[in-house]
């Protein structure tokens, strides 16, 4: 039996006031208006009674604000994602915000229209880690629209636009000087290939020491719809059977590092023993793994900060006004296992598999 719907109008004819004593009432604005206890009670006990619940999208068009935030990441199962979220929703509503998480697997156009239906939603804000392929146009026309826009995680370098990423190039060095420090050279970089700003500046650090260290470059990309397939093993395991001699790996993402890991242990392939391995980001996982494996970690508590922070800043400054926020944070390396130099054999048993 399809549940009956209420309205305000429905309401007020039912309890013989008028309808705009019943929206005083639900909007909290009753006592400032001189309405009676009396009449709050009523108003309030009959609305309970049949459980009444006001449509958010008639309060936002009446309004100018529903209260909400929408957080667009390419994976919101990816753990790093997950866990900025929960920190985010938790920071929100302390201040009376809720959170809308999904996911745009990456794609421009799902994206897109994301977008145009929560700007008929009237949201108050987007978080977006925007696509490859995301029309820079669209961002520029968001990041000064009503509502406002903050990118996470990467950046898009000809738009003006606030958001908060790290410094990736940086925290990919860091890894790479260590492996450098162990006095190894023959270091392999395995990425998604994609040119959004966070991979391209990992890479770029890997690129540089290549360079600066007279090493030749090898590099693995693979495609981002690919990277959980069984294709994605077989080429792994191609790149490791034809580059015997690495001393050193740097997987540019932690889902990448755990499945080459996987790859290297069906190649009988020893970590740290045969082969050093770090990945950028951190992961629970890792520290349980055997060996425990060294990688970048990402300022997960900081990231959330500056983009609730960043988000209420704009949000409560005049249209006008505004601003582009743009937050660089520093990652830190956490050497484990997976990283030190423990070879005696070296690649003597790899060499002759």
């Amino acid at each position: 039996m399809q549940r009956k719907k209420h309205s305000i109008k429905a309401i007020a004819k039912e309890l013989n006031i008028s309808v705009t004593t019943v929206s005083f009432v639900l909007n909290g604005k009753a006592e400032e208006n001189r309405i009676s206890q009396k009449l709050i009670d009523k108003v309030q006990a009959y609305v309970k009674k049949i459980g009444y619940r006001p449509s958010q999208l008639a309060k936002s068009l009446r309004t100018g604000k529903s209260n909400i935030i929408v957080f667009m990441v390419e994976d919101i199962s990816n753990p790093f994602f997950a866990t900025i979220a929960k920190m985010i929703e938790d920071r929100a509503f302390l201040d009376g915000y809720k959170i809308i998480y999904t996911s745009t697997n990456n794609d421009p156009e799902k994206t897109m229209g994301l977008l145009s239906m929560f700007r008929d939603l009237q949201v108050d804000g987007y978080i977006l880690t925007p696509p490859v392929g995301m029309d820079a146009n669209l961002i520029e026309e968001l990041s000064k629209d009503k509502n406002p826009l903050i990118l996470f995680d990467r950046y898009i370098p000809e738009v003006d636009c606030s958001y908060v990423v790290i410094d990736n190039y940086q925290g990919a060095k860091q890894g790479l000087d260590l492996f450098l420090k162990n006095g190894l050279k023959e270091i392999g970089f395995v990425t998604i290939d994609s040119d959004q700003s966070q991979m391209h500046d990992r890479r770029e650090a890997y690129e540089e020491m290549c360079k600066a260290e007279n090493q030749k470059e090898r590099i693995l990309k693979i495609p981002f719809d690919t990277y959980s397939s069984q294709q994605t093993e077989e080429v792994m395991e191609d790149y490791f059977k034809s580059n015997r001699d690495l001393e050193a790996v740097f997987f540019a993402t932690n889902y990448l590092a755990m499945k080459g890991m996987q790859v290297l242990k069906q190649l009988k392939i020893k970590i740290p023993d045969d082969l050093s391995v770090i990945a950028f980001d951190d992961n629970e996982f890792f520290k349980f793994n055997t060996p425990s494996v060294t990688s970048i970690v990402q300022p997960k508590d900081e990231i959330a900060q500056g983009l609730i922070q960043s988000m209420f800043k704009l949000i409560n400054t005049e249209q006008e006004e505004r601003s582009a926020t743009k937050i660089v944070l520093q990652a830190s390396l956490k050497e484990r296992e997976s990283s030190k130099k423990e070879r005696e054999s070296s690649n003597k048993n790899r060499s002759a598999g």
